[in-house]
């Protein structure tokens, strides 16, 4: 009697199994079959990024000859979609996936240029926000630091690499300017005051960081980046003194940043 109840409870958990397994391959089977109904394309425009719109992804999936709308959900390779985006020069993360209810949805998350170079050659590129390096856009222009000056570091021989491996290849970075140039754009974009205040930084040919303001004539001879946020302490005071004073900031020529612990200004 045990050994026929035993036999039985087994019976039964494998009609179970059967039956799950049946089940399962069917719906697997219908959701194969299921048909796209719609392509939904979300872009972030976050920071008044347009270098690619909704309609521009749209057109990159058609371009691969890819048909999404009215095809079956096992025809859609929605990796290799989402592969494809994701080499795009102007995006930084795609995401593809396929809802239960045949919607094919597509997330992508634009670049964010932090400073735009440009070399002695007119080569012309920006820095992303990544340490890695982007063309410029026929669509769309940043508003962004443009950095300048004694700077051949060609874009065509850099791209595939980010600044980190610029600075851990000795002969790359033995001529670059750039790890500087990103190091300050990102101290200067994360500050309020100065992203207000600051244009521009070129590079002189003593290899010093200058910043250009928008307001005011005069040179301001930053150096390097070492004890960068000190330098610029010591800016945001002078500044404010030459705000406080009638006539004093129209006064002075070029200010030096360069020495630790002081100012060093150059009268009209």
């Amino acid at each position: 009697m045990k050994k026929f109840k035993k036999i039985l409870f087994v019976s039964l958990w494998v009609v179970l199994i059967a039956g799950l397994l049946f089940t399962m391959g069917f719906v697997n089977k219908q959701q194969d079959a299921l048909l796209c109904k719609t392509l939904n394309v979300t872009v972030n425009q976050e920071n008044d990024l347009y270098f690619l719109d909704k309609l521009d992804v749209i057109q990159l999936i058609k371009d691969r000859g890819d048909s999404i709308v009215g095809q079956p959900k096992s025809t859609v390779n929605v990796s290799e979609i989402e592969k494809s985006l994701n080499s795009h020069s102007n995006i930084a993360n795609a995401e593809a996936y396929m809802s239960i209810n045949g919607e094919m949805k597509v997330e992508v998350t634009q670049r964010q240029p932090v400073v735009r170079v440009m070399n002695l050659d007119g080569d012309s590129y920006y820095i992303d926000s990544e340490g890695k390096f982007m063309p410029l856009s026929n669509k769309y222009t940043a508003k962004v630091l443009v950095a300048n000056g004694m700077l051949s570091e060609p874009f065509i021989k850099r791209y595939t690499y980010s600044i980190a491996d610029i600075g851990k290849d000795s002969l790359l970075n033995a001529t670059s300017m750039l790890d500087e140039i990103y190091a300050m754009s990102n101290y200067i974009n994360a500050d309020k005051f100065w992203s207000s205040q600051i244009q521009q930084i070129y590079i002189n040919r003593d290899k010093d960081l200058e910043i250009v303001p928008m307001a005011g004539d005069q040179k301001i001879i930053f150096g390097d980046t070492t004890f960068m946020d000190e330098k610029f302490k010591k800016l945001l005071t002078f500044y404010q003194q030459g705000l406080n004073t009638t006539g004093w900031w129209d006064k002075y020529s070029t200010i030096n940043l360069k020495f630790k612990n002081q100012i060093v200004c150059t009268k009209k």
